[in-house]
């Protein structure tokens, strides 16, 4: 019996149907679920979950909603590609932090996303950071650096990681760019499953660190192409880690 059989005692059809989107979401996003397969039907999906079909059609809509899935009459339901997957809304965006480590497809397009936009907001960032924006890159930075020292542990890692995240939002905040603002807002977590899973199978953070350190100084003297440099150098080292990347970025000295 699944948490959606607990749940619907209450009756609520809506709730019942958002776990079980969850439920279908981490088939779909850990890549058990391929595009172009088909979902169960909704009298399977129901006596499988033991709820009630509007609990499974308030679930699909929600999947429908997001481009996940198409309902066509006589073909049933569908798992559509990629392409179709609103994946600038913020529920998509958690669904690939909670399930998409294993899905190799989710992780590059995360990723070639970051690689296409981020030596470009280094740039921005460089011509157009404040003290505040600075302090606040700063700040993330000192606490990468106090985990990187306290490295022994996995949790360790984790923290380093989330310090990470905020390093490069403070980059996005930086552009004064609105819509970078929230992008890198909606998408927070799926860059920081991206930085993650490459920092878990890094071999030497500390080399992480001199690379972001760059950055930031680069930022500070307002030298755009030498930000831009810096990005990619960061990037570049991170498609190796994640196997996306032949080579990896250059070594800091």
């Amino acid at each position: 019996m699944t948490n959606t059989a607990e749940i619907s005692k209450t009756g609520n059809s809506k709730a019942v149907g958002g776990l079980l989107a969850d439920e279908l979401a981490k088939l779909v996003f850990d890549g058990s679920l391929v595009p172009g397969d088909t979902l169960p039907p909704e009298t399977e999906l129901a006596a499988t979950h033991q709820i009630s079909r509007a609990s499974v059609r308030s679930a699909l809509q929600l999947l429908e909603t997001l481009g996940i899935v198409a309902r066509r009459a006589g073909r049933g339901t569908t798992v559509q590609e990629f392409r179709e997957w609103n994946f600038l809304d913020s529920q998509v965006s958690q669904w690939i932090a909670d399930y998409a480590a294993p899905n190799l497809g989710v992780l590059h397009d995360v990723f070639e996303f970051r690689v296409t936009t981020e030596p470009l907001i280094a740039t921005l960032a460089a011509k157009r950071a404040t003290a505040r924006d600075l302090l606040a890159m700063e700040e993330a930075f000192n606490v990468m650096e106090a985990n990187w020292e306290r490295r022994a542990s996995l949790g360790e890692r984790v923290s380093f990681s989330q310090a990470d995240i905020a390093f490069h939002e403070a980059i996005y905040r930086a552009t004064h760019n609105l819509v970078w603002a929230q992008i890198v807002h909606i998408l927070r977590p799926a860059i920081l499953l991206v930085i993650k899973t490459s920092n878990e199978t890094a071999e030497e953070l500390r080399e992480s660190l001199e690379r972001h350190r760059r950055l930031m100084e680069a930022i500070r003297m307002r030298d755009s192409d030498a930000a831009h440099v810096a990005a990619t150098r960061i990037l570049s080292q991170t498609g190796y880690d994640l196997g996306f990347e032949e080579t990896p970025g250059e070594k800091e000295t």
